[in-house]
């Protein structure tokens, strides 16, 4: 690959400046073809960190801004580090829950930033932050195929050791004020709930939001599909709503739990 080794003596040599992002943006361009290229940070339950995207503003508003309110709780990426990924290459499509694209989340957020399937890198940058770094196509695109993901992780560690290079010594939370937090995903179904669920039917409805069906959550918990069934039509009961997409309003309205009761949720 001798433009991929070119471009990467490049961003190497960009190293702890401005100029490194885009240049590894470049040099990954030798390796397969995408439209979209973005970096996030995760820390705990902080507001991920947008590190650097390659988007014109008008879509970066939508893939950037308007996931960083919220929507990111349910990304499979996000996902990945709550359950303590901080290496290596996964595919959207080879680690999203079965009914991902057909969840709410897909429909009223995914949906709108044109992506038809994503690639990523995952790097952990000190004891406390991961970063991401992700390739998207668009729906005009086909999706990544085995050979492409096989390509990334081939050279995956060398992304990795440059992100924590470049991005572990030069990145920090902004100075001044705490930034925005928003809680894990399971306290923002104990928001919904309010004390009415039980600690199970909060976790399948946490699972029916992320995009699971009935049958991976039985798998996933280890109780029967019916079991699943009767917590699922019991929380519903119990939050006075019949379908997936009055839970999601349920979650949007709870992003912001300063909003007036009975107010709309915030847009996307």
């Amino acid at each position: 690959m001798p433009d991929w080794n070119a471009r990467l003596a490049e961003a190497i040599a960009a190293l702890g400046t401005e100029a490194f992002p885009v240049r590894l943006d470049a040099a990954a361009q030798a390796l397969f073809g995408y439209r979209i290229c973005m970096v996030f940070a995760y820390e705990g339950n902080a507001t991920p960190q947008s590190l650097y995207h390659n988007l014109p503003e008008e879509t970066a508003q939508v893939v950037i801004w308007d996931y960083c309110l919220g929507p990111y709780l349910l990304d499979p990426f996000y996902a990945q580090t709550e359950a303590g990924r901080r290496s290596g290459m996964v595919g959207l499509r080879q680690m999203a829950p079965d009914k991902f694209f057909q969840s709410e989340y897909y429909a009223k957020h995914y949906s709108r930033t044109g992506i038809r399937d994503e690639i990523g890198i995952f790097c952990g940058l000190d004891a406390r932050r991961v970063a991401v770094l992700s390739f998207a196509r668009d729906r005009g695109q086909p999706v990544f195929g085995a050979r492409e993901r096989a390509r990334l992780e081939a050279v995956g560690p060398v992304i990795e050791a440059l992100m924590r290079a470049h991005w572990g010594a030069i990145w920090a939370p902004a100075p001044g004020p705490a930034p925005l937090t928003l809680p894990p995903l399971q306290v923002l179904i104990d928001r919904i709930a309010d004390g009415v669920l039980t600690p199970r039917e909060a976790e399948v409805i946490a699972m029916v939001l992320r995009g699971y069906s009935s049958s991976a959550i039985s798998a996933r918990l280890e109780i029967s599909e019916e079991t699943v069934k009767v917590h699922r039509k019991n929380a519903y009961r119990r939050l006075s709503i019949s379908s997936q997409a009055q839970l999601f309003s349920l979650f949007l309205a709870a992003l912001d739990p300063g909003a007036a009761p009975g107010s709309a949720p915030p847009a996307l």
